[in-house]
Order: C-alpha cells, then structure tokens, then sequence
C-alpha cells in the first residue's frame, strides 16, 4: 500500500526535478554568470521554501490550523524578501548584450 507521503515525496520530486531544469534553462536565456555559490544559494533558498511549505501545511494537518497559516503567512514574506535579494545578486553579473536567437 502507498502511503500519503510516499505521494507526497514524488510530487516534491517530480516537481524539483522541473525547477531544476527550468533553472538551467533560464540561466541560459538570461546569460547569467554563475559561479558554485550562486547555485548553492539558490539550491538553499528553494531547499528552504520547500521545508516551510512542508512544514506549514504539517501544523495545519495535525490540528493547528492558525498557527499554521500565520506561521506560512510570515515565512512567505521571509521568502520573498530572500527572494528579491537572490535575484539581485544572480542579476548583478549579467552581461549587457541583447539577446539574440543563434545561441
């Protein structure tokens, strides 16, 4: 018998797997230079997002309902602040040529 976090753990999977190939393809596109520890923060930052999602919706699911949503209201601020500061350090080395389509 499949059990639900055995559901859960594919659909994580499975859509990390996406992210990561979205990732690459959207490095490219932009011309990003990306060293190691841009990727690391990143790879951190959605790490992150994926444990308070995770951990939000088990507070909600074991009866905590308020304090899950209050706690996932607050982190989703946290994440968009870290957010807009990763994508001002991954935008900060980017070359200025335009685009073109003979890549």
């Amino acid at each position: 018998m499949i059990s639900n976090i055995v559901v859960m753990s594919f659909v994580v999977g499975s859509l990390t797997g996406l992210v990561v190939a979205g990732a690459i393809v959207w490095v490219r596109d932009l011309r990003l230079k990306m060293r190691w520890w841009k990727w690391l923060l990143a790879v951190l930052w959605y790490v992150l997002l994926n444990f308070f999602v995770l951990l939000d919706f088990t507070m909600i699911g074991e009866g905590e309902v308020s304090a899950g949503w209050k706690m996932l209201f607050f982190q989703l601020l946290f994440m968009i602040i870290l957010g807009v500061g990763l994508g001002r350090i991954l935008l900060a080395g980017r070359e200025k040529r335009p685009f073109s389509d003979k890549s």
